[in-house]
């Protein structure tokens, strides 16, 4: 079973100025991403804004990345609280040709009991033809991968690790000891050096949508991690997917509007974002 490893970006799921699903936008971002030195792209993650989208228009979207991949290894995020939508959701990335798949915890029930948490990600891990990898965002989920959960899957054949974005580097520690040689993607930027120390297998983080050649250097030389950091930082005060998606709006791949609840940033946030991040960017 060949698990994730390497760089990915989680990449953005652009929207055009209708509101509508923009697959020529994807696919021009896909073949930057893997020109930039990428190794892989999240499909629905997080900044994937995977809430956001009926299970018709997630699978429009993961066989238009699919179609267009250039070569980058694919993870598909197959989030829910609904375990019949994670099945079918997991099942579809094996027929498009994904690699793997990122499953968070079932987060609508967050006093569900450890031995319905562990039912749950059994189940998905049953029904996967794929590495499945578990999310663990518990300051969004509300729900931890804690070792008890850990303990029950990791011996099963379909596991493939752990992507932790808690920012924690002793959550990053626990993992990087605790999988069994399953892989450990690290999601916070800031922490992509100390996760190659620790053996991590590799990165899933924002400013690799945007920055991907830094990103894939940081993984090689731990001194362009000032850099990096400087990236994050910026990128989190205007808000990690707005500011995402306001510099690829910029950079001419599509309109990359977002779905209410979330907005866009307006045009004077939109302006000073960009000028500081070319700025920081700038060779």
């Amino acid at each position: 079973m060949a698990l994730p490893s390497g760089a990915y970006a989680p990449v953005p799921t652009p929207l055009d100025d209708r509101g509508l699903l923009d697959p020529t936008a994807l696919e021009r971002h896909l073949g930057f991403l893997a020109a930039e030195g990428l190794d892989g792209a999240l499909i629905l993650g997080t900044n994937g804004e995977f809430p956001s989208f009926d299970v018709s228009e997630r699978l429009a979207l993961a066989e238009a990345a699919a179609r267009s991949g250039h070569g980058l290894s694919l993870m598909l995020g197959v989030g829910s609280s609904a375990l019949p939508e994670v099945i079918q959701l997991v099942q579809a990335a094996r027929h498009f040709g994904y690699q793997s798949a990122l499953a968070p915890p079932p987060f609508y029930f967050r006093s569900a009991p450890t031995e319905g948490l562990i039912a749950f990600f059994r189940a998905v891990l049953d029904a996967a033809e794929i590495p499945v990898l578990l999310y663990h965002i518990p300051q969004v989920t509300g729900i931890e991968i804690s070792d008890a959960i850990l303990a029950s899957v990791v011996d099963h054949p379909r596991f493939g690790g752990v992507k932790d974005s808690s920012g924690s580097e002793s959550e990053l520690e626990r993992f990087t000891a605790g999988l069994g040689g399953r892989s450990t993607m690290v999601g916070n930027d800031r922490l992509i050096s100390r996760a190659v120390a620790a053996g991590g297998s590799g990165s899933i983080t924002a400013s690799a949508s945007v920055a991907p050649a830094l990103v894939a250097a940081t993984r090689r030389d731990s001194g362009r991690q000032g850099e990096l950091d400087s990236v994050r930082i910026l990128l989190e005060k205007y808000g990690l997917g707005p500011a995402v998606k306001a510099i690829l709006r910029r950079r001419g791949f599509g309109a990359y509007r977002t779905r209410p609840p979330l907005v866009d940033l307006d045009d004077a946030a939109a302006a000073k974002l960009i000028a500081e991040f070319e700025n920081l960017t700038k060779t």
